[in-house]
């Protein structure tokens, strides 16, 4: 489900405080049970292409850009942007890069090492290597306000599926129109248990890549009762994919952090921020 259970609290707390850093936001440590998978319909088969390009890839390279859009009737009231720069090569070598106004974090992982810069004047090594798919569900901070369907969808040798269309109400096949009226595409759209919505747009081509990925959390936020919205609020994610490629050759230098000269090494990611609050 692409609202992993241990990202709901991080997530939560990071639309209550939107004007805040969500550097300082911790996702929970413990990993759910698996989440039962979607019966496969003739519309997610539309998807398996994309997903097995994912999943049989040796490497990845990505830029995503995303835009978190507060709405009333209709009018953008508050846009927050930052932009992602993934690579990857499986299995377990990848780095994720989180550039926005208020931070600038890193995840360098090797296979051996895993290592958190989480400025140019600060970084923390994991006491075991992150997974790459478990990086994908439990990140050691919070990187953007959802992160997980970023992760999916741009990692190579992970299972796109288990984000995307596990644990669903709905999958469907929306559309074939071109994307922006030129870039011919497939429109899915997805409602999870909780009823975030999600719509992605993939390339209608034999090697399919995705457009663009929009989540709407309005309905999960109004039935969570923790937030008194106004009539005609909505909260929305969109993620454009300006660069996607597989099997894009990466220097090994990409997944190994060089120490700034000057930079302190914490003990952990906690203590990090325990010393900047």
């Amino acid at each position: 489900m692409l609202l992993a259970a241990r990202y709901r609290v991080h997530t939560f707390v990071s639309l209550v405080v939107l004007t805040m850093p969500l550097a300082g936001v911790r996702a929970q440590e413990t990993q759910p049970d698996a989440p039962e998978s979607a019966e496969s319909t003739p519309d997610l088969k539309a998807l398996q292409p994309l997903f097995d390009r994912l999943t049989q890839a040796k490497s990845t390279r990505a830029t995503v850009e995303l835009s978190a859009d507060t709405i009333i009737d209709g009018a953008v009231i508050n846009t927050q942007t930052s932009v992602y720069q993934i690579a990857s090569q499986a299995p377990d070598h990848y780095t994720i890069y989180l550039k926005d106004p208020n931070q600038r974090v890193r995840i360098f992982s090797d296979g051996k090492t895993t290592t958190v810069a989480l400025s140019e004047q600060a970084f923390t090594q994991l006491d075991q290597p992150l997974a790459m798919q478990q990086a994908v569900f439990e990140l050691p901070l919070a990187m953007g306000p959802y992160p997980e369907p970023v992760l999916a969808l741009t990692l190579s040798g992970i299972d796109p599926a288990l984000s995307l269309t596990a644990g669903m109400k709905s999958v469907r096949l929306v559309d074939r129109n071109p994307f922006r009226g030129e870039t011919p595409a497939i429109h899915f759209q997805g409602i999870q248990e909780d009823n975030v919505q999600w719509d992605l747009w993939i390339t209608q081509d034999k090697a399919p890549r995705p457009l663009r990925l929009r989540v709407d959390l309005t309905e999960m936020l109004r039935a969570s009762g923790g937030l008194e919205l106004p009539a005609g609020y909505r909260y929305a994610l969109r993620f454009d994919f300006t660069t996607w490629r597989i099997d894009h050759p990466n220097a090994e230098s990409l997944f190994r952090y060089k120490k700034i000269t000057g930079a302190k090494e914490y003990e952990s990611v906690q203590a990090y921020f325990d010393q900047t609050k």
